[in-house]
């Protein structure tokens, strides 16, 4: 009876980073991480690569944000949109333009909560040359 319970308790974790539909190596499908961030979309040799949408959290399970675009060997590259929030809950803002390497570079708009944005050409994640 104390092997049936045991295995009960740590299965959930054990087995809770997993595809859980569809296709996670090559094609379409869902992959759910240990920390409880969902990819969803296109994947090629178990990498996002395509078009797919990432919900992040933290490793505290706190909700970090969603990510809408594309992606390259599993990393952030070309057209998309990211919503953030910070560690209570509350969304910073998002951000609307070309991403590479995980982080804002090329042309984008990062939207403030207030309503207020700043757009131009990022790279790095910095905004370098504002445009109207």
């Amino acid at each position: 009876m104390k092997q049936i319970i045991f295995i009960l308790l740590i299965a959930p974790t054990s087995m809770f980073s997993q595809c859980v539909f569809g296709d996670c190596e090559n094609g379409g499908g869902t992959y759910i991480w240990e920390d409880g961030t969902v990819n969803d979309g296109s994947w090629k040799n178990g990498e996002l690569d395509g078009v797919a949408v990432e919900i992040s959290y933290s490793e505290n399970g706190d909700f970090l944000g969603i990510y809408e675009g594309g992606f390259i060997e599993g990393v952030m590259s070309g057209w998309g949109t990211a919503t953030y929030y910070d560690e209570d809950g509350y969304q910073t803002g998002t951000y609307v333009g070309n991403f590479l390497e995980n982080d804002f570079n090329g042309w984008g708009i990062w939207i403030w909560t207030d309503g207020t944005f700043e757009k131009g050409i990022y790279i790095d994640g910095e905004l370098v040359k504002e445009t109207e």
